[in-house]
């Protein structure tokens, strides 16, 4: 097959699409000199960059909801797809170096939170979501070529990215506004407050959203755990928000019990809470001023 006809069938697929430059993995600077600010799905603009340069590579820009899971280091793949088996039914390409690009589907809610800049798992980029591009088939470097091991699919025909990995790859949600309390430090009281802050989200997630929801708030309850949040009582709310959103309790329970343990290993990084020690509104701090200077 022509690369032309890779490339097409990617547009076909609803993938844009770059030319690189012959044995190089960045874009081609006189066909696209803004990069992948010009990657298209238009089959003329495609027909006539090939045309202009046959041996180009073929870049990939994948929409926001698609995520790629890059593994330079092909034993964090080995890891990870004992992890998480399904893995192993999304498309993806192997490099030339023996790396492999998996590529994978973000619920709605994950669409934008996700950071290529984060490396939350060892030997794993992240990289798609409508902000890098990726080298593909049958584009061939001087260390050798890319090949698909598993045939690209159209965005929403990709497996979701599996809940618990999707866990990992989110940063925790940020501590709600807390309440003023009277004692210095990490108090029970203002860790009773995150714990109903985060299972008061829970309560209120849309049908569709709740699992991944529930993970997410888990792993930051389970964060508050090494400050001496009691486990038992962080799994009971928890579960009992997500039951009266609609989860089965023994859905709930699993998906609890895994985000807390994750999240005891990630111990949120919580300022010391003070009371406030004059008046809170402008008002009163001016009445307060003219007292003193009476």
């Amino acid at each position: 097959m022509r690369p032309i006809e890779h490339v097409l069938g990617y547009a076909r697929l609803g993938y844009a699409v770059l030319p690189l430059l012959p044995g190089e993995k960045r874009p081609h600077p006189r066909l696209v000199p803004h990069g992948l600010k010009e990657a298209s799905r238009d089959p003329a603009t495609l027909e006539a960059w090939w045309r202009s340069c046959p041996q180009a590579g073929a870049g990939i820009l994948p929409a926001p909801e698609v995520l790629v899971l890059d593994f330079d280091d092909p034993e964090a793949w080995e890891r990870l797809k004992e992890e998480h088996p399904t893995l192993l039914e999304a498309p993806r390409a192997r490099t030339p170096r023996g790396g492999v690009h998996v590529y994978l589907r973000l619920p709605p809610e994950a669409v934008g939170r996700l950071s290529a800049s984060v490396r939350a798992i060892p030997g794993v980029d992240l990289r798609g979501l409508g902000r890098s591009y990726l080298v593909a088939p049958p584009t061939t470097l001087p260390t050798g070529a890319y090949v698909w091991e598993v045939p690209l699919r159209r965005p929403e025909e990709l497996p979701p990215v599996p809940a618990p990995l999707l866990a990992r790859l989110l940063p925790p949600p940020p501590p709600p506004r807390e309440v003023w309390t009277p004692v210095e430090g990490v108090s029970p009281k203002r860790l009773q407050a995150l714990l109903q802050a985060y299972a008061a989200q829970v309560a209120h997630t849309p049908e569709g959203q709740r699992h991944n929801t529930l993970i997410r708030y888990a792993v930051a309850a389970g964060g508050l755990l090494p400050h001496g949040l009691d486990p038992r009582e962080a799994e009971e709310a928890l579960v009992a928000a997500a039951m009266s959103a609609g989860l089965p309790e023994a859905e709930a329970r699993a998906a609890a019990r895994w985000g807390l343990e994750v999240g005891a290993s990630r111990p949120l990084a919580l300022e010391p809470s003070l009371a406030p020690s004059g008046p809170r509104t402008y008002r009163a701090r001016v009445y307060a001023r003219m007292r003193r200077w009476a």
